[in-house]
């Protein structure tokens, strides 16, 4: 299997997880944040089979596949983590859900999109990205969602304990990490996530790849154009 992405940890990142704890051997393509990386992306997403062409996208026999919650599910089916109770499978897609819309928050939040994202994207000639208002915005939407999220961890994982592990638990431990790196005043007191969040980083792959120098050496979050990245 191959997952192609930006040199960032973004959207992709809880599929690197599952990829490094499972026993699927896999590439991952990270393309650079650069001119050079954006017209390699303008040459893939013109390839046959790119339905919806976006990244990240993963390619797994003659299979490509794009949007990142379709390929968090995708990986989950084919790795044993997507939940076969119904209720179970249910309480995964809103949380799903729940971090997804928080995660979009935050990019809205850290990038300025008046600004030139793409070279064929014209400047906006009146608008003002206001970055202290909108963390501000942000932060207290998220203590007010980690507030319901930290509940849902007091079995240890979604569905119960680390026996149990679903997508959802991947995508959890990814975007929970980024939401403490940009707040991490926010997560103070929230007990269970605190404890997932901690006993998640010790599973296989996982630890391996945080406690190797890549990590240690810090990863974008963001993009770099962005006005938090994260590194």
């Amino acid at each position: 299997m191959k997952l192609t992405y930006w040199d960032l940890r973004g959207l992709a990142e809880p599929i690197r997880y599952m990829l490094r704890y499972s026993d699927i051997e896999w590439e991952d393509v990270r393309l650079p944040l650069s001119l050079e990386g954006f017209g390699t992306w303008m040459q893939l997403k013109s390839q046959p089979g790119m339905i919806c062409a976006n990244m990240p996208f993963i390619e797994d026999g003659d299979k490509k596949i794009s949007q990142s919650v379709a390929i968090y599910r995708y990986i989950a089916r084919k790795i044993g983590l997507m939940p076969q109770d119904p209720d179970e499978l249910s309480l995964c897609e809103m949380v799903e859900q729940e971090l997804m819309d928080l995660r979009m928050r935050m990019s809205i939040t850290c990038y300025d999109t008046y600004k030139v994202m793409r070279p064929e994207d014209p400047k906006s000639e009146k608008g003002c990205h206001d970055f202290e208002y909108l963390k501000g915005v942000f932060k207290k939407r998220l203590s007010d969602r980690l507030a319901i999220i930290d509940p849902l961890f007091a079995k240890g994982t979604l569905t119960g304990g680390f026996d149990k592990l679903t997508y959802a638990d991947f995508m959890a431990f990814e975007y929970l990490d980024q939401f403490r790196t940009f707040l991490p005043d926010c997560f103070d007191g929230f007990e269970n996530i605190n404890k997932f969040s901690t006993e998640f980083a010790k599973l296989k792959g996982v630890r391996e790849w945080r406690e190797g120098d890549a990590f240690k050496s810090g990863e974008y979050i963001n993009a770099p154009m962005a006005i938090w990245h994260g590194k």
